[in-house]
């Protein structure tokens, strides 16, 4: 969109979502509750304090989320998605104050009305208005003039995608280069040469320019594309620098702020997110209530523990955190008491390749603990520490610093995400798979990342574990 019109459309485009959250809730209590009190808004106390606190918490997620951002390059699943989560979130936040009113509790059933209509009709919305700005871009209005700076590789490919999607309202104005820019020979594309770094001041001051996209080399350029910033920044017009600047393979790359200043992040692990937060107000939740349903069983393995052989009942052992930070590791003691003494002497019958250390039918291990190890129930522990916020239920599991020590560099990957009770290393076999072949299902599990994976591994792992296979 045209930059003097950006800010006039972000508040209509606000004012619509305003119109349509209040039309879908009016809708959603009329199903659920008839027509009585929507010819003057008189709705019962709950559900004003709910449509209240839903307005405020759309205003900051909104917001958070960036829903008003230019979305011209951003594919509509993509909004779609966040949209979801923004309605998800305010209806969260927006029912937990009105359920405090327990004499008239907010209905249920109007919840189960007001989230699919409410995305519904946003979403319709969004579809409409993309559609609209789609057609009128198409014939020619709502453009942006775009010049390139720069002939090499990553300047022809911006140019074939702008020519390639006129959609998205960019026109190519031209190029300008540098004759010191050796990689302009090895260019096929066919730009609109129109003149050269000399020259782009005159350019700016003569012809319409929206944006400029610097793709000059910058180990070579740099005092070049300064200068250009510079000069764009003092007419007013967007400079844009593609951060492809590092030929990394795994890593993604975001803008971001660290204090006052702006770095460019690479990062293969998950940033900090809504998702990471969620993920440990699971963890936190589900092993607060594991802890007390399954108090009874706890009780009784640790008597069980302590009549059958000498030692405490539970084992606490050093083990490697997120990103190397060192913790206490709890488990139902399943070994005799002097098991780490003994280790030295069982080496040559150790089954793993790679660092890890276990044997079959260890001798130091008691009769009950034989069936917690195969059961997992000597894992139990481990809850603390993941209500603690030292694990998580799942993810990488946490190996002994000794292991650590002889990694490989691309194995401490795996230290990126906090350690879990259970991973897909875990469903997959556990000690029948190899080494490296454990490692590389670590770096899936982060590579690939996401709530409801974690979902689907917490699910596999009941038949794993029931089975008991790779458990030793």
């Amino acid at each position: 969109m045209l930059k003097e019109h950006k800010k006039s459309f972000e508040r209509l485009f606000r004012f619509f979502d305003f119109l349509i959250i209040v039309t879908s809730f009016c809708v959603a209590y009329s199903l659920r509750h008839g027509l009585s009190g929507l010819s003057n808004f008189d709705f019962p106390k709950q559900f004003k304090v709910f449509l209240f606190s839903y307005i405020a918490a759309w205003v900051f997620l909104s917001k958070h989320l960036q829903l008003y951002s230019s979305k011209r390059f951003t594919i509509f699943w993509s909004e779609i998605w966040d949209v979801t989560k923004a309605i998800s979130l305010c209806l969260i936040i927006a029912t937990i104050p009105a359920f405090f009113f327990r004499q008239n509790p907010l209905s249920r059933l109007f919840i189960l009305y007001l989230w699919p209509i409410q995305i519904g009709f946003l979403i319709v919305f969004r579809f409409i208005t993309r559609k609209f700005l789609k057609y009128i871009r198409l014939r020619g209005y709502n453009f942006r003039q775009v010049l390139i700076v720069g002939r090499n590789r990553r300047a022809e490919n911006i140019a074939k995608k702008i020519k390639e999607t006129p959609e998205y309202g960019l026109r190519l104005l031209g190029c300008l280069d540098c004759t010191e820019n050796g990689n302009s020979s090895r260019c096929s594309y066919d730009f609109n040469l129109i003149g050269n770094l000399e020259d782009l001041e005159k350019i700016l001051r003569e012809k319409v320019v929206d944006e400029v996209i610097v793709t000059l080399p910058m180990k070579s350029f740099y005092s070049e594309i300064e200068s250009i910033i510079s000069r764009c920044e003092q007419v007013g017009v967007e400079v844009k620098i593609p951060i492809d600047l590092f030929s990394e393979r795994l890593a993604k790359s975001v803008i971001s702020y660290y204090h006052d200043i702006q770095v460019i992040d690479f990062y293969t692990s998950p940033k900090m997110n809504w998702q990471l937060v969620v993920k440990r107000l699971m963890d936190f939740i589900i092993s607060a209530l594991l802890i007390v349903i399954l108090s009874p069983i706890v009780l009784v393995v640790a008597i069980l523990i302590k009549a059958t052989s000498k030692g405490p009942v539970h084992f606490s052992q050093h083990r490697i955190g997120y990103n190397g930070r060192v913790f206490n590791c709890l488990k139902f003691r399943t070994m005799v008491q002097n098991a780490e003494y003994l280790k030295k002497n069982l080496a040559e019958l150790n089954i793993m390749d790679g660092p890890v250390f276990k044997i079959k039918n260890d001798p130091r291990v008691t009769k009950i603990g034989r069936f917690l190890r195969r059961t997992s129930i000597d894992e139990l522990p481990q809850l603390f520490n993941v209500f603690k916020g030292d694990m998580s239920l799942v993810g990488p599991r946490p190996p002994v610093p000794g292991e650590v020590c002889e990694y490989q560099l691309k194995d401490r990957r795996r230290l990126s995400m906090r350690p879990g009770i259970t991973c897909t290393w875990q469903v997959n076999g556990r000690n029948a798979i190899p080494f490296q072949k454990w490692m590389d299902l670590d770096r899936q599990y982060i590579d690939n990342w996401s709530i409801w994976l974690d979902i689907k591994i917490l699910v596999k792992t009941i038949p794993a574990v029931v089975r008991g296979f790779g458990a030793s």
